[in-house]
């Protein structure tokens, strides 16, 4: 009589290959899948956007109280703590990084960047070569952009570009 021999499960050695292969998987392919530092700015860019909205409605009703929300000049202003704010249709100015140095309490690695025609950026200053240069395109990864009100009654635009790509 010959004896069947079925076997079942696998070897240790088996085992131990997989599981050496998962682990050498797992450490390269985590990393590209978990890309937390990038969240974690666009986080930063949308607590900014929010603190910005926010700080544009409260000199939006300075405006409107000392009766100088309706101009498209930048003559106006409105003092905001120890800081003056100047204003176009009764919100901050994009002209002047003055403006945004008043009202945010910006981290230190991001900064502001105008280009005098009522648009400006705050971007993350250690994204690509940002470090060097501002960037100056409409819709720059790792950017907040604000853009003034065209008319009166309406509100700035601000966008939040990710840093994500």
């Amino acid at each position: 009589m010959q004896k069947v021999s079925t076997q079942q499960g696998f070897t240790l050695i088996e085992l131990i290959i997989v599981i050496v292969l998962l682990g050498i998987l797992a450490v390269t392919a985590a990393p590209k899948f978990l890309n937390l530092q990038d969240d974690a700015r666009d986080s930063v860019l949308q607590g900014i956007a929010g603190s910005l909205e926010s700080s544009s409605s409260v000199v939006y009703g300075k405006a409107l109280i000392n009766d100088v929300a309706g101009t498209s000049d930048a003559s106006q202003s409105v003092d905001v703590g120890a800081s003056t704010v100047s204003l176009v249709y009764g919100y901050p100015a994009g002209q002047t990084t003055a403006n945004f140095e008043a009202l945010l309490d910006l981290p230190d690695e991001y900064q502001v960047s105008t280009d005098g025609t009522g648009v400006a950026i705050i971007y993350y200053t250690g994204f690509g070569t940002y470090s060097d240069t501002a960037p100056t395109a409409a819709n720059a990864a790792c950017t907040v952009e604000y853009t003034n009100p065209t008319a009166e009654g309406e509100r700035p635009s601000i966008e939040v570009n990710t840093c994500v790509q």
